[in-house]
């Protein structure tokens, strides 16, 4: 399947639950799916696309748009496609279901997402301090606004 072919399929099979898709360049494709529905997308672009490799996670905050977006590297290791699953949240609610009951190794970068950005995960089997120290109070170090561990947020 080539990446115009998925960028359709995934947009015809899954017209409501897309705000977009699109191809990127050769073997990169990105999907932004809206968050009621992420869980069962991503399972989904597992079983349905054969994303069945997780390779990385990652957040991003634009406080200016009062949003932030938690982004899913996935690899389909047929077809050699990465796909990026991209999800906005709204910044003073950054929560989202867990991928770690579809792909498991998904749990180290949304512990990590979850200490940088103050994203939740709910049902995460694991959420226990990752980079940070225990008993930080400091904030989110990657949000936009961190003033550092003794600053005001």
């Amino acid at each position: 399947m080539s990446e115009a072919e998925l960028v359709e399929a995934i947009t015809t099979s899954h017209a409501e639950q897309i705000e977009s898709a699109e191809v990127l360049r050769s073997q990169r494709v990105s999907v932004v799916v809206k968050r009621e529905v992420f869980l069962e997308v991503a399972e989904a672009l597992r079983d349905e696309y054969g994303f069945k490799t997780p390779s990385a996670a990652g957040g991003l905050d634009y406080p200016k748009e009062e949003r932030m977006q938690m982004i899913y590297y996935l690899f389909n290791p047929d077809s050699k496609i990465t796909l990026t699953l991209r999800v906005d949240l709204p910044r003073d609610d950054p929560t989202l279901p867990t991928l770690t009951g579809v792909w498991e190794a998904m749990s180290f970068h949304e512990r990590e997402a979850h200490e940088m950005f103050g994203i939740e995960f709910e049902g995460h089997p694991n959420m226990i301090p990752l980079l940070m120290p225990p008993d930080w109070r400091g904030g989110y170090p990657l949000r936009k606004d961190f003033k550092g561990e003794a600053g005001e947020e």
